[in-house]
């Protein structure tokens, strides 16, 4: 197997062995298509690569890569678009055994970023010319929200040169595709090949269609900042003043301001969900009154039409965009004390049921494994109840839009107002609010004591640094995953006690700040209606009136040597090996940096032993994570995992049901698992 390591390593890593160009035949005759072609000679070859491309002054488009180092995995290819509108998919099903497991920020990694650039990649198209005339062009990849990233002439004569000694049809000519490489191209002198002109172009549709949404106008150079903060979602019109590489988050429409051609990861993803996508010559000019008014869009085949639209037809619009509404279930509140995880009853479906309603599912998934595994892999917890969050939220009034309310009254009211149902920016602002409010608000007292009893009672005294973790009953479901949404939050039980607010921790003295367990549990409650939480439940129709948190305690680990996550079968690809991700120390293998990469490991077990081990792809941060004999050791417990943990929900015809775990390598060098939810492969 190839090794992926070299793609995102450095070069001081031994190369791997070279695919020589049967790469493409071999791989064509595996998946039984034809799924690229190292050469182009023939007009039948590029015909049988290329798409139509549908747009004003292109014929026929597809892809390629040009590898940067002659000791890449690939040599170039030109991709079979008719198979693969994205490198993405081409690389993980056509070469699954070196991208089999290539994750999508992997993949923009290593396509514009120039610190850890293996490939080059972009769209070869033939363009028909205003005089008749047709000529073949290539654009190359960066982002163009970064100047910095902008590629240069060195690395277009690098491509121009590799692709135009495979390419028999015709000079290619280099189209640059951003305002920033305009620029740059403008002082190019003497380049052998041409440099495509601007289009001048008024208007062109990608993808026709019609959309429902609020005009949202957001400069590129925002784009990430907005993406992370949730400021738009699928109930938006999205309207950029340039074309981006990417917009991961679903719109119900998008105008650019420059061109994006017909393979751009922005129309591939809106072709699929049937959104409109079109260029318009500055949108943010032809658009500027429409900003926060929710519209009707549509992308026609030669021009664009916007009128204001009523929420009722909005609203049906959305419905038909969105997938099947998911059912989660209704918090128990009858139950009001802590429990340890190996005390809550987990022997039955209905008592497991029951645990799932008054603890959460993080909780309640985690007491039913330890109850079924060996004492070693565990690490002390407890749980604590639905009651604690209901009695916060209910007990306490919140101001809103300057009038006291209840809680019930507060959602009541704002999931009713069609504002706030179809205004994002309105959401957040309400949210943001509501979270600032339940951050300050007051906490039972008796909970408090309860809480501080418990956690002095398991870890036998009140200086024992723990973290409280979300268990409310929107995540770690099989229809619903809900990773990533939540806050955790470490507390001092003698924090709490002390007569002071001020630090440093007496749990931690190296914590500046105190950590009391009333500002945990409201800072985990809190984050229940954080903004990406509320849209991530919102686009999969759970009912906002039925989200509760409950909480899981457990130890805060300091100084560990490794977080893993690992699946007991492939999260994406028809593959019988195990899928291990982890980090070196503390930092995180699911919401990591960008720029930083967990090492990626198969395993292939049987009986609970690993009988092989494929690096797949070494860690940004470390040359090895795991070795051979903790991977053996970690396969033997995932075994024992997907063997112990019962899985009660039916599993839909067609999907392909594993088991998602968790796990940590502590500062001792104990290996233990601290989450594990059930993962269905669609």
């Amino acid at each position: 197997m190839l090794a992926l390591a070299w793609v995102l390593a450095g070069c001081d890593t031994t190369p791997p062995v070279v695919l020589d160009e049967r790469a493409c035949a071999d791989a064509s005759a595996r998946v039984g298509d034809t799924v690229c072609l190292h050469r182009i000679e023939t007009r039948a070859q590029w015909e049988t690569v290329a798409v139509e491309a549908g747009v004003v002054d292109q014929d026929r488009t597809t892809k390629y890569l040009v590898p940067v180092t002659s000791a890449e995995v690939l040599p170039t290819v030109f991709v079979n678009a008719n198979r693969y509108l994205l490198h993405y998919d081409f690389l993980r099903e056509a070469f699954p055994d070196d991208y089999g497991s290539l994750q999508w920020g992997q993949y923009v990694a290593m396509i514009i970023d120039p610190a850890v650039r293996r490939y080059f990649g972009g769209d070869v198209t033939e363009y028909v010319e205003s005089d008749g005339l047709r000529r073949f062009g290539f654009i190359v990849w960066d982002d163009p929200a970064d100047p910095a990233t902008t590629i240069t002439y060195d690395e277009v004569l690098t491509v121009w040169t590799d692709l135009q000694a495979r390419f028999r049809l015709g000079a290619l000519m280099f189209a640059p595709n951003s305002s920033n490489q305009r620029a740059a191209a403008e002082t190019w002198t003497d380049a052998p090949f041409a440099i495509r002109g601007e289009d001048n172009l008024a208007y062109e549709a990608y993808t026709e269609g019609v959309g429902y949404g609020t005009v949202r106008r957001i400069a590129l150079t925002d784009l990430d900042a907005a993406t992370a903060a949730a400021s738009f979602g699928y109930q938006d019109i999205l309207v950029l003043d340039e074309a981006p590489f990417d917009v991961e988050r679903v719109v119900s429409g998008s105008v650019t301001g420059s061109r994006q051609g017909a393979l751009s990861h922005l129309n591939v993803r809106s072709a699929a969900r049937g959104t409109p996508n079109c260029y318009l010559e500055d949108p943010f000019a032809a658009l500027e009154a429409w900003e926060g008014v929710l519209v009707r869009f549509e992308c026609g085949e030669t021009g664009w039409s916007i009128a204001a639209a009523t929420p009722e037809d909005a609203a049906a619009w959305w419905a038909d965009l969105r997938p099947d509404p998911v059912t989660i279930p209704a918090a128990d509140l009858s139950v009001t004390e802590p429990m340890g995880l190996l005390d809550v009853p987990t022997a039955t479906v209905a008592e497991r049921d029951t645990a799932l309603a008054r603890y959460g599912a993080k909780g309640a998934n985690l007491a039913t494994l330890y109850q079924r595994i060996d004492s070693a892999w565990q690490i002390e917890g407890l749980v604590l109840p639905f009651a604690w969050y209901d009695t916060f939220v209910t007990t306490n009034t919140w101001v809103v839009d300057g009038e006291t309310l209840s809680f019930a009254e507060t959602l009541d009211r704002w999931l009713v107002d069609p504002t706030f149902v179809s205004d994002g920016a309105v959401r957040a602002e309400r949210l943001a609010a509501l979270r600032a409010a339940m951050l300050v608000a007051p906490v039972e007292p008796a909970h408090l004591d309860a809480l501080a009893a418990a956690v002095e009672a398991t870890w036998a005294g009140d200086t024992t640094m723990v973290r409280l973790r979300s268990s409310s009953n929107a995540e770690d479901g099989l229809e619903f995953s809900g990773a990533g949404l939540y806050d955790s939050v470490s507390a001092c039980v003698a924090d709490e006690r002390d007569a002071d607010a001020s630090g440093p921790s007496r749990c931690d003295p190296d914590k500046d700040d105190e950590r009391t367990l009333s500002d945990a549990l409201r800072g985990v409650w809190a984050s229940t209606w954080l903004g990406g939480a509320y849209e991530e439940r919102d686009w999969y129709g759970i009912d906002q009136g039925v989200v509760a948190m409950a909480v899981l305690v457990n130890t805060q680990s300091e100084d560990e040597q490794a977080n893993i996550v690992g699946f007991t079968g492939h999260p994406t690809l028809d593959d019988p090996r195990w899928l291990v991700e982890s980090q070196a120390g503390d930092l995180d293998v699911v919401s990591a940096e960008p720029g930083v990469w967990p090492e990626q490991v198969l395993l292939t077990v049987a009986g609970g032993v690993v009988t092989a081990i494929d690096r797949v792809s070494e860690s940004s941060e470390a040359a090895e994570v795991l070795s051979d004999a903790r991977l053996a050791e970690l396969g033997g417990l995932l075994w024992e995992v997907d063997q112990a943990f019962p899985v009660d929900d039916a599993v839909p015809e067609g999907g392909t049901l594993m088991l998602d775990t968790e796990c940590k390598v502590l500062s001792d060098g104990r290996l233990v698992i601290k989450q594990v939810r059930p993962f269905l492969r669609d």
